[in-house]
């Protein structure tokens, strides 16, 4: 019996995570979007949690069996609620539909759960709607996780405990101007996409992986910069990443960060020996008990 989860599922936090296990089997479909309403109608930069490979990635580790279909969201934004609905009837010969309480689907976001409600009456289907997920009695939702990643870097413990994890980032490792090689801590540069939430300008504590088959299943210990640089390309944010014990070269390669704790704001140095004292004293923060 074919299970349909609808969403855009920004982030797979604990909330998501409920209204996928409402439904889970091998015969569920996760059906969400190539991109989000933010994206496509306002173009907004630093506005979502995941990119599509980092949520694929998410849910197989925490639903292997789940099937995951991306639909193209410039072929369905103009289809009404009941369109949308006959649309997935002829993808997919389903019996149940999962989603959460605040589920918004078709034509500027018309449709609603009354609407689908309804639908199941006349299309022939069971519907399952998720309640809020409370977290410190405020509902799990996206919105709250970025105001948190971008406004309140002490609270990242929270974020861990919304998503269920640690917030990642991810991109291709970049060539540099090489500063941090000279002062003796060389840094990947991460080309991170422009609407991916980036935190907080400051110091993180991290863990690395990178994924090529020479470090395969590994985790390096880092530090991670998020703050500002001279436009280079129009890029005006640099992420960059110090892998503790690590002397290779990973340029071009992907890496995936995970954001373990807030050491600091970002600074100004006078000369790069100051600089070099105080990444010595952000190493002992985050990695001397």
């Amino acid at each position: 019996m074919t299970k349909l989860i609808l969403g855009f599922f920004d982030g797979i936090h604990k909330g998501h995570q409920e209204v996928i296990k409402n439904v889970y089997s091998q015969d569920s479909y996760l059906i969400t979007f190539d991109t989000s309403p933010k994206l496509f109608f306002k173009n907004e930069n630093n506005s979502l949690l995941t990119t599509n490979n980092e949520k694929v990635e998410i849910l197989k580790k925490i639903f292997p069996d789940l099937k995951v279909e991306f639909l193209i969201f410039k072929n369905i934004c103009d289809l009404s609620p009941e369109q949308f609905i006959k649309y997935l009837k002829n993808l997919f010969d389903f019996k149940v539909i999962s989603v959460g309480y605040d589920f918004k689907f078709g034509k500027n976001a018309e449709g609603n759960v009354n609407t689908l409600k309804k639908l199941s009456k006349k299309y022939n289907f069971e519907l399952v709607v998720q309640k809020k997920v409370l977290y410190k009695n405020r509902a799990i939702h996206s919105s709250l996780i970025r105001n948190y990643l971008i406004n309140y870097p002490l609270r990242m413990e929270d974020v861990f405990n919304m998503l269920g994890r640690f917030y990642q980032i991810s991109g291709i490792v970049i060539e540099g101007k090489k500063i941090g090689r000279k002062i003796g801590f060389p840094t990947a540069n991460i080309l991170v996409p422009p609407y991916k939430v980036i935190p907080y300008f400051g110091i993180y504590k991290a863990k690395v992986r990178i994924l090529n088959n020479d470090f395969k299943d590994r985790i390096f210990d880092g530090l991670l910069y998020i703050g500002p640089r001279p436009v280079i390309n129009n890029y005006e944010i640099s992420v960059e990443v110090w892998i503790k014990d690590f002397n290779h070269e990973v340029y071009y390669q992907p890496v995936v960060v995970d954001i373990i704790k807030f050491i600091r704001k970002v600074k100004s140095f006078k000369n790069l020996n100051a600089m070099v004292k105080q990444i010595e004293k952000d190493i002992e923060i985050a990695f001397v008990d």
